[in-house]
């Protein structure tokens, strides 16, 4: 059900924080390219590189960042679909990297490269689920990152403010939605829905 809520904006770290798996290096690139197209600054934080850059050096990042974007490409769903030992640790690495940022009090995004999500998120206050297709989606991508540039942030948009009824999270929904379709959300993994659709293609 849409709530309604005030746009909360304020200025702080113009840099964001790219969380992602190599292996879906298509989508993290393509997402990179267009935070550069505006000028936004970013770091990259790959989950197989549990080394270098150190733990440490993760803090310090998203301490200095005003978001966090979790890439969840088709890679990484096979990897968590197939369990490896390789998915512990990636595990291990998300929820570090996520749990930071919410004790930062930095936006938390989940980005989907329109593959449906098949492992639990907490925190996370934005959901793409379609992640950065070509057309609408890409454009509307690039109001957000111009504004992270500009120093905004995204915790509570009015036209965009929604909730999972099962979980009870309220999170901003970046899609467009048909009536009754179907997505998964990224806390509880349950499949949720809206009588008449979800337009997303607002002034961000």
């Amino acid at each position: 059900m849409l709530t309604s809520g005030l746009c909360y904006n304020h200025s702080m770290s113009t840099k964001v924080f790219l969380s992602h798996t190599k292996l879906d290096s298509k989508f993290c690139d393509r997402f990179d390219n267009v935070c550069a197209t505006v000028g936004l600054a970013r770091f990259r934080s790959d989950f197989a590189d549990i080394k270098k850059p150190s733990w440490s050096t993760i803090k310090k990042e998203l301490e200095q960042s005003s978001a966090l974007f979790l890439l969840v490409g088709h890679e990484l769903v096979k990897q968590q679909a197939t369990p490896s030992p390789d998915w512990k640790f990636t595990q291990n690495w998300i929820s570090y990297e996520v749990g930071l940022a919410h004790e930062s009090n930095i936006d938390v995004w989940v980005v989907c490269d329109s593959v449906e999500i098949n492992f639990p998120i907490p925190y996370f206050n934005n959901y793409a689920p379609f992640g950065l297709e070509p057309g609408a989606p890409m454009k509307y991508m690039e109001k957000i990152f111009t504004k992270y540039r500009n120093g905004s942030r995204f915790p509570h948009t009015t036209s965009l403010w929604t909730s999972c009824d099962p979980c009870g999270i309220h999170f901003n929904l970046h899609a467009r939605l048909e009536p009754e379709q179907i997505i998964v959300c990224p806390q509880c993994l349950e499949k949720i829905q809206w009588e008449k659709g979800f337009n997303w293609l607002k002034n961000p």
